[in-house]
């Protein structure tokens, strides 16, 4: 009986986010970091990403990504090219200083076997080459926040 319950919740909810309803049911959602300095990369991530109940927090350089690292809890890091200020292989070595569970996803144009070495030994969870499948992308961030909030780590496990 409990399963059927569980499954006819489940199928409702999907109902109403798919006709647009998603807002009306009390469905927290998982609050993403990004750090890119294309405005039209962010833009697009935000509402590929809100569609599935993500908040899209942008920062476009490393100094704004430390400084809201320090003062938001978030499920997610992604971090993009071309930081203006930085060196975003350091700056996931200073997200791991300041927060050594949450995970980390670089999303790069810079996707030599050198450079996917260097940021999963920075301390990212997964290393994706631009242009990515943004499903491929989708699948990976929920992959990892919910191996995060298995084991209580990320804004949603608080």
């Amino acid at each position: 009986m409990r399963m059927r319950i569980q499954k006819a919740t489940n199928s409702w909810r999907e109902h109403l986010i798919g006709s647009g309803q998603r807002n009306s049911m009390k469905i927290p959602q998982k609050h993403i970091l990004v750090v890119e300095s294309d405005d039209n990369s962010v833009e697009m991530l935000r509402l590929y990403l809100g569609h599935f109940m993500y908040r899209v927090t942008a920062a476009d350089t490393c100094g704004e990504c430390l400084q809201l690292a320090r003062i938001k809890r978030v499920d997610l890091y992604l971090l993009g090219d071309g930081c203006e200020d930085g060196d975003t292989f350091e700056l996931c070595r200073n997200i791991r200083a300041l927060d050594s569970n949450t995970p980390i996803i670089f999303c790069s144009a810079d996707a030599s076997r050198a450079d996917r070495r260097q940021g999963m030994s920075a301390g990212a969870q997964a290393y994706l080459a631009k242009p990515c499948e943004l499903e491929e992308l989708r699948r990976t961030i929920r992959r990892l926040i919910a191996g995060a909030l298995a084991r209580g780590v990320g804004a949603g496990a608080a």
